[in-house]
């Protein structure tokens, strides 16, 4: 058993001192945190219409409209744009104290390609980061740029599509842009997915006009050669809406979630900071639900978020108070609680039921996603094959690898081709200063693999790019100044789980370890597991837990919580690796709570070069910035600042943790592996 009493860290990174003004905050947020699509300044077109999202069946075979005809006219039409916009049969909200309309109208913009007569293209959906709008610029040429930060590059690529031969609909989701009469229900299947639904219908009605590129083979009602891009909340609407539309031939998910109770409440513990963020940028609605005051936030949001966020949002001075699931429970089900009281059944349902986790649940137990006697409309369990190249950041602590790895498994389980590529890039909390990566991962350029894997599924081309895309690849950059590093990955026939054997492996594991975090630790107490004998190993993919159990400590005034990460220790000083930490309520865990495939703990994965020498562990943290809450001042009148500190109150605790197990390989020797750069 290892005890780590004495064995201290070094100090937690640098944090935003509370005097950073928002206007900085937003900015950052606006350009790293999201997806930095450009705002819309146009007025809608005349290409509007009426569609109805609902169409069911299971897609077989995928079958391929003909190949990209040449362009043999002299004059080609250039590269143009329309806006329009389609109303479905969907209320603009499903909560009574929304009053409700019964229809919904969401606004897009079309880019069109360089196009002769007879020449049809596929068509690529694409949705904006949450808190964003649509894209309604195509790029000035087709050039793509391999070395931008990664929200950013996804968004170039999107803009340069229509020079390679895509038609592209980037679309507001309801409660964003120019979508804003109806409430963003945060990719509820019933409301955002059937808003996407409707889009593709009006695309097909409009097929001839746009020169859209039909199937009128697969026996899939208004079929169209059609893939998905997006990131954020534009990586997550393409995962519910692939699961219940047929007509989806290929999607690129980046930083999407599977679980959104995982993502916000792991162990749980609330990410205050995120859920501070993610509300001042989201919704300026606060307090009365009315929008009193200077709004931060540009998004019309549903009540029930309405509700979580003015208890954990910027706005309330006491949102640091909110550390534990029990306690957004307590105050969110409260009388006083605006704009309406929300449970704790409200809560979790509304959540879970956004994410591939549920749809993994219900389809394992063979009950209809959306329950038997309403099901979602289009819902035909199972799962149908559909291919999917997932990009997750090592360091993004909102959705990190392991929820890639989750999907990947859903998805991958039901017969698509499935990969999974992690990278630098993701959701930087701007709190614990981290600043965003590339979409690379080695020696795969990510923007050239997503155009290559269009091109390959929408278009029927085989190129060596896209041969070389590998089933999976975990960048293994230094933590240390990652978002300016040259790429490193790993190609893998599969993402690693806990401690390896074989050929090649470096067994990682402690059968139990045992740590205490005083009242007085400033920095994170450091558990060695195993020293590294060797060099050229690495540290990548998801480490894990048989069981793990925090208790209370001398000195305990609040419940306790154990943040617990995984650590370097290396020529006398620690590290916390891809800065990712995983909270653990006071309480006794064998398993990720709220998270139905999980069989063990499984903590966010990892990717990191090894040293040899160095002291693999784990870290167990006091206090950790993200989850800590955004400071406000107590008034109507916005934010002006950010905090770093929490209540102030002593957290400490004790921590058992038994069959400990890091995933370790050298590269090239472990079955199926390569180092690439």
């Amino acid at each position: 058993m290892r005890d780590a009493k004495a064995h201290r860290g070094s100090a937690p990174r640098a944090y935003i001192p509370a005097g950073r003004t928002w206007a900085a905050v937003a900015a950052l947020l606006s350009s790293v945190l999201l997806s930095g699509c450009p705002a819309s300044s146009q007025a809608p077109g005349a290409a509007s219409g009426a569609a109805r999202g609902g169409r069911g069946g299971t897609a077989s075979a995928i079958t391929r409209g003909s190949g990209e005809q040449a362009a043999t006219c002299s004059k080609p039409k250039p590269v143009t744009t329309m806006n329009g916009s389609v109303t479905d049969n969907v209320p603009t909200d499903f909560d009574p104290t929304a009053n409700p309309k019964p229809r919904t109208t969401v606004y897009f913009t079309v880019m069109l390609p360089k196009r002769c007569p007879g020449q049809t293209f596929p068509l690529v959906l694409q949705g904006p980061g949450w808190g964003n709008t649509r894209i309604t610029t195509p790029a000035a040429n087709g050039d793509l740029q391999p070395g931008q930060p990664m929200f950013t590059a996804v968004t170039d690529l999107v803009r340069a599509l229509p020079y390679h031969g895509y038609a592209v609909i980037s679309f507001d989701e309801r409660g964003q842009g120019e979508s804003t009469d109806a409430n963003a229900r945060v990719i509820d299947p019933r409301a955002e997915t059937q808003d996407a639904r409707a889009i593709l219908d009006w695309a097909y009605g409009h097929a001839s006009s746009l020169q859209l590129r039909t199937q009128p083979g697969s026996g899939i009602p208004k079929d169209l050669d059609v893939g998905t891009i997006g990131l954020s909340y534009g990586g997550g609407f393409q995962l519910p809406l692939a699961a219940l539309d047929p007509r989806i031939d290929a999607m690129i998910p980046v930083a999407a979630w599977n679980d959104l109770l995982y993502s916000l409440m792991p162990g749980n513990a609330v990410k205050l900071s995120w859920g501070g963020l993610l509300c001042a940028v989201g919704d300026g609605q606060y307090l009365s639900g009315t929008g009193v005051g200077s709004p931060v936030g540009s998004m019309t949001t549903t009540p029930l978020v309405r509700t979580l966020c003015n208890i954990m949002g910027p706005q309330d001075p006491a949102a640091d108070t909110i550390r534990t699931k029990q306690d957004l429970v307590t105050a969110s089900s409260s009388s006083l609680a605006r704009p309406r009281p929300v449970t704790q059944q409200q809560a979790t349902q509304f959540f879970f039921r956004h994410g591939m986790a549920y749809f993994q649940q219900q389809q394992g137990q063979g009950l209809a996603w959306g329950g038997s006697s309403d099901p979602y409309p289009g819902a035909s369990p199972p799962l149908r094959p559909v291919p999917a190249l997932f990009f997750q950041g090592n360091r993004d602590v909102l959705f990190n690898m392991t929820e890639a790895y989750w999907n990947a498994q859903y998805f991958g389980a039901a017969g698509g081709d499935v990969r999974v590529i992690t990278t630098e890039g993701g959701h930087m909390n701007p709190l614990a200063n981290q600043t965003q990566g590339t979409a690379n991962c080695g020696g795969t350029v990510g923007v050239q693999a997503m155009l290559a894997w269009f091109n390959h599924y929408l278009k029927g081309e085989t190129s060596k790019t896209f041969d070389a895309i590998p089933k999976r690849c975990i960048s293994v950059v230094p933590t240390r100044g990652a978002a300016s590093a040259s790429p490193v990955g790993v190609d893998l026939d599969s993402i690693p789980v806990g401690s390896l054997s074989g050929t090649g492996a470096i067994p990682v594991s402690e059968s139990a370890l045992t740590a205490t975090v005083s009242a007085t630790d400033v920095n994170p107490v450091f558990v060695p597991v195993t020293t590294i004998k060797q060099s050229g190993a690495v540290l990548a993919g998801i480490p894990k837990l048989g069981e793990i159990k925090v208790a209370a400590a001398a000195g305990a005034v609040v419940t306790p919580i154990a943040y617990v990460g995984v650590g370097i220790e290396r020529t006398g000083s620690t590290y916390l690796v891809d800065d990712q930490v995983t909270p653990f309520v006071q309480g006794d865990y064998t398993r990720n709570p709220n998270v139905p495939q999980s069989r063990a703990v499984l903590l966010p994965g990892v990717g990191e070069q090894l040293h040899k020498g160095d002291v693999v562990g784990l870290l167990f943290y006091q206090h950790q910035v993200q989850y800590q809450a955004v400071a406000s001042t107590g008034t109507l009148t916005g934010v002006t600042g950010l905090s770093t500190s929490a209540t102030g109150l002593a957290n400490p605790y004790t921590v058992t943790a038994s069959d400990v197990e890091l995933p370790v390989f050298v590269p090239g020797r472990y079955p199926g592996s390569r180092l690439t750069k």
